[in-house]
């Protein structure tokens, strides 16, 4: 703790240092592997998928790899081409059968291949994809990196991909300071940035770590290299937002036996300010924007 007292954007970056290398440790495995031609990566819920993509193709493009970002998000089906519902007759979301993998293959197989493949986009406002598909190719040195809840599973990056061609991330946070560091920044995030309150946050949150334990989860093995995104100022620096936003959970609440060991977790700690954080940090995605 002392050490924050002193030089603290020294100490955060000596806190971000060891994710750092593991991504950069990353970027290094696959420049020695030419014939990769696309990138798997995943983790639960907030586990920083998107800022690791980024972080990934910044490295890989600084080694002259040039990168094309897909999110399998997009690769959703439509509400009306749902094909697995839940027990309660609700569309599962959560499953890999949620995605179109017949296009998707299609998509993935063709980019492998050098050919043009035609990318859906996912509209989350109107809940369904969009009607135009955008061209994309890989160049000889030019690679894709894709993230997505479902990245490892084989249903996506299996055998129809030669296994010389794929590369797989697995991000979890692991720490000894408290229980799950992902539902923190989620409440945080989730609240600036999808306009969702603590309470319905913690309310999903069962079922999100469901999906995680089922489907994420037990493909971690499968990966070529595992990294730790958790932070250690993190919890201080979203401290004074997460109090607020959890005092916000009606006593009624069946969230609120949760928020209440959340904030008794986070209210002992010292609050340290977000513009502390620079804007090119790994948690910038999940806090708010810089002021200024």
């Amino acid at each position: 703790m002392d050490k924050y007292f002193f030089d603290m954007q020294k100490a955060f970056a000596e806190d971000e240092a060891y994710y750092e290398q593991a991504v950069l440790d990353a970027a290094q495995q696959i420049l020695q592997k030419p014939t990769v031609k696309m990138v798997f990566v995943t983790g639960g819920s907030c586990a920083g998928k998107t800022p690791t993509t980024e972080r990934l193709a910044h490295y890989l493009a600084e080694h002259g790899r040039k990168t094309e970002l897909i999110s399998l998000d997009d690769f959703y089906r439509n509400p009306e081409d749902v094909i697995k519902y839940n027990d309660d007759g609700t569309p599962d979301f959560e499953c890999p059968e949620s995605l179109d993998l017949e296009y998707l293959h299609e998509c993935f197989s063709a980019l492998c291949e050098g050919r043009t493949a035609y990318m859906p986009k996912f509209d989350f406002k109107k809940r369904r994809r969009n009607d135009v598909l955008e061209p994309m190719s890989l160049e000889e040195e030019e690679l894709c990196i894709v993230e997505g809840l479902h990245a490892l599973n084989p249903e996506v990056c299996g055998g129809y991909i030669p296994a010389e061609k794929t590369f797989k991330v697995y991000l979890h946070t692991e720490t000894d300071e408290y229980d799950e560091p992902r539902l923190l920044r989620r409440i945080v995030r989730d609240y600036y940035k999808r306009n969702a309150s603590a309470e319905e946050t913690i309310d999903m949150w069962d079922n999100v770590e469901e999906g995680t334990r089922k489907y994420i989860v037990p493909f971690k093995d499968n990966a070529d290299i595992v990294i730790n995104t958790y932070i250690a100022y993190e919890r201080y620096v979203m401290r004074d937002d997460a109090l607020r936003m959890l005092a916000e959970v009606p006593e009624n609440s069946p969230s609120k036996a949760i928020a209440d060991k959340l904030i008794a977790m986070i209210e002992p700690l010292p609050s340290f300010s977000k513009e502390m954080v620079s804007d090119t940090s790994f948690m910038r995605e999940f806090l708010t924007k810089r002021i200024g």
